[in-house]
């Protein structure tokens, strides 16, 4: 027997039934991607290179006479990413990360050191990301390691330091100024392009006692001031015969590694 029944009446205050949804969408997959997730474009490479980041263990940590902590490795010209002279009279060995609060300050002291000491101060910098504190720090070091396979480290870190961070629309300005094709660099990112270095820089800074960033180091021994550039410099000035670990140290077999 064929039993009709009336169509359901939706009282006032009531919500709307859900729509039944088509048999064949049930089981596709979704139309829209959560943006966030990939929003930078290389996350998986970020992702992983965080895995190999939260492996990373260090030995004893060795410590100067005046109880200052000691870059380890030495400063080497030939591995180091180095802004100026290689051989200038003094270095500055950063570990720093982008994307966390101290980026544009530390990039206001490296600009003014590069400003006032251009030809005496080598500035090497030293990867030291921290993804749990600092999603963004991980792909962002990848970025800065794409832009060395373009010989254009610097040119973007420089970049970087003076950017926001808040959405990707700030990195991939920051490789148009840095002169970088932003779809080259993104491949490299996710073929994680340096992601070796990063991993190495991150024991380098473990086994020279850093826990945070940024952490400078001057002539090999680590620098306790505040991150002002007049404080930075002066400290450089009272090192007038430094680099005791620069003068022990030759290029390495790769080549200048200051691009």
């Amino acid at each position: 027997m064929d039993e009709t029944f009336p169509r359901a009446v939706r009282l006032p205050g009531q919500p709307e039934p859900p729509r039944e949804v088509p048999e064949e969408r049930r089981h596709s997959p979704p139309e829209i991607v959560d943006e966030p997730i990939d929003a930078y474009g290389a996350e998986a490479a970020a992702a992983a290179l965080a895995e190999r980041l939260a492996h990373v263990r260090s030995g004893a940590v060795r410590v100067a006479h005046d109880g200052l902590d000691l870059l380890a490795p030495p400063f080497t010209p030939g591995r180091d990413r180095v802004d100026g002279p290689q051989w200038a009279r003094s270095t500055l060995v950063v570990f720093g990360a982008h994307g966390t609060p101290s980026s544009r300050p530390l990039g206001r002291v490296l600009a003014a050191i590069r400003t006032r000491d251009p030809a005496t101060v080598a500035i090497a910098w030293r990867h030291f990301p921290d993804p749990a504190a600092h999603p963004r720090a991980a792909v962002l070091a990848l970025a800065a390691e794409a832009a060395a396979a373009q010989g254009r480290f610097w040119a973007l870190t420089r970049a970087l330091l003076s950017a926001r961070h808040h959405d990707p629309a700030d990195l991939s300005a920051a490789m148009v100024r840095a002169g970088l094709d932003p779809a080259r660099t993104l491949g490299a990112m996710r073929a994680g392009t340096g992601a070796d270095r990063i991993v190495a820089d991150t024991a380098s800074a473990l086994a020279s006692g850093v826990v945070f960033t940024p952490a400078l180091f001057i002539d090999g021994e680590r620098y306790r001031g505040e991150l002002e550039p007049e404080a930075v410099s002066a400290a450089l000035g009272r090192r007038p015969n430094g680099a005791t670990e620069r003068r022990r140290t030759a290029p390495g077999p790769e080549g200048p590694a200051g691009v």
